[in-house]
C-alpha cells in the first residue's frame, strides 16, 4: 500500500514537472528581449572587468 502512495506521489511530480517545462519551452524571449539580455550581460561584465 505504502508503495502505492510511493509510486502516485512519484507520478504527480512527474506530470507537474514536465508540464512545467513545457510552458517555459513555449515562452520564447523575442528578438528585443535577447538583445537586451545581451547588453544588461555585456555591461555588468565589462563593470567587472573595471573594477
Amino acid at each position: 500500500m505504502v508503495t502505492y502512495v510511493c509510486l502516485g506521489l512519484l507520478f504527480l511530480f512527474v506530470t507537474i514537472s514536465v508540464i512545467g517545462y513545457r510552458s517555459r519551452r513555449r515562452r520564447a524571449p523575442s528578438p528585443e528581449q535577447v538583445n537586451k539580455l545581451v547588453l544588461s550581460i555585456l555591461k555588468s561584465s565589462g563593470q567587472r572587468d573595471r573594477e
